[in-house]
């Protein structure tokens, strides 16, 4: 889904009645100020938003972190070691996979062509296709299709998904950003195809073991029938595969808010976690810096990192449909984590509009802290 600009997520809340908040607001002094809320401060400012948003029911989880602490986690209705659905921030996990096989030289850089990435699969790559690089397929520029039917990506009706893909962009490489649920497919598939190992082996031996995010047992499920996704909303931890055993790399993953703040934490580490460099801190900086411009109100695109301020801040954030948010702002020590109630096999299950709880984040805790 393509966010909005910082602008329209506040003006959502005005429509909402934040009018209000703002209106009081006015009265303080300015956040900078205040260095740190207290838990019962941000409890408050969270609640008195939460008011406003009839969808807010559909939380979950809310944890922040300042300075590598946990200063609130609040659970709604929820048990805190329960496993929830990323939708898109899968998205910013297996880019984050792939700056780690570059890393290591098993990708020799973003320049490298899907031709040399892919190398099976040359066959029903156009001449375009097989020219396209790591590099717009990172920034989603490669000109492949956003595959946001109904039903489900069109490429998954399909037997070989990463072929599908292939074998159908939608413009020439590089002439404009498309939010491209198959191009993040194809990510995961370059990833198994340098490291010659499932995505998930190569998350276990290099991200999620060194963070200590559990991830056995695991369900894998082809996630092509109703059943299976009713089994996926069930599952504790989880990452779906296609028909050829490629973890999917636009969405699926199931993890615990508690794992996402340690992504979140890693990435304003620069890369580092308890000593060790997980990914370097080039490649953080590189993902999580602009490098395509979605629209003139300033947001960005990183490598599968959204990007924009909040709060007059720099910041950058993974955000997945139906309210699931890695929120980072590096000149506050800040990470937010929220996750919500969005089941994939229930077609009226949509959780909370993204762009409003992001809003609401912006509003109710970013603000509410200092510069560190």
């Amino acid at each position: 889904m393509l966010k909005l600009s910082r602008t329209r997520r506040l003006g959502l809340l005005v429509a909402l009645g934040a009018v209000l908040l703002v209106a009081a607001c006015s009265e303080a002094e300015p956040s900078t100020q205040a260095a740190e809320p207290t838990r019962a401060e941000l409890a408050a400012a969270i609640q008195e938003h939460a008011g406003l948003i009839s969808q807010f029911d559909q939380v979950r989880a809310i944890l922040v972190a300042r300075g590598g602490r946990t200063v609130y986690k609040e659970y709604f209705g929820a048990d805190p070691d329960a496993y929830w659905g990323l939708q898109s921030v899968t998205k910013s996990i297996v880019s984050t996979l792939v700056g780690i096989a570059l890393d290591e030289g098993l990708i020799v850089g973003v320049d490298a062509t899907l031709a040399e990435l892919l190398p099976d699969d040359v066959g029903v790559m156009s001449r375009a296709v097989r020219t396209t690089t790591l590099r717009q397929l990172l920034t989603m520029s490669a000109g492949f299709p956003a595959g946001m039917a109904a039903t489900g990506p069109e490429f998954t009706h399909e037997k070989h998904w990463v072929r599908a893909i292939l074998a159908h962009p939608e413009s020439p490489p590089g002439q404009e950003f498309v939010y491209s649920n198959g191009t993040s497919h194809l990510l995961a598939a370059i990833v198994e195809e340098a490291t010659g190992m499932s995505i998930l082996a190569f998350a276990r031996s290099r991200l999620f073991g060194p963070l200590g995010i559990e991830s056995t047992p695991a369900l894998q499920p082809v996630v092509t029938t109703i059943e299976a996704l009713k089994a996926l909303d069930e599952a504790d931890f989880a990452w779906p595969v296609d028909p050829q055993g490629t973890g999917t790399g636009w969405f699926g993953l199931r993890l615990r808010p508690e794992d996402l703040l340690k992504i979140g934490q890693l990435f304003l580490d620069d890369g580092r976690w308890e000593g060790r460099q997980v990914v370097s801190t080039q490649w953080v900086a590189d993902a999580t810096t602009q490098q395509d411009k979605v629209d003139s109100s300033g947001l960005g695109y990183g490598y599968q990192w959204w990007t924009g301020d909040l709060d007059g801040e720099t910041s950058y954030q993974a955000i997945g449909f139906g309210g699931e948010l890695i929120v980072v702002v590096p000149s506050r020590d800040l990470v937010v984590v929220t996750a919500t109630e969005l089941r994939q096999a229930d077609v009226n299950s949509r959780g909370i509009d993204d762009d409003v709880l992001l809003a609401i984040i912006e509003d109710a805790v970013v603000s509410q802290f200092g510069s560190a």
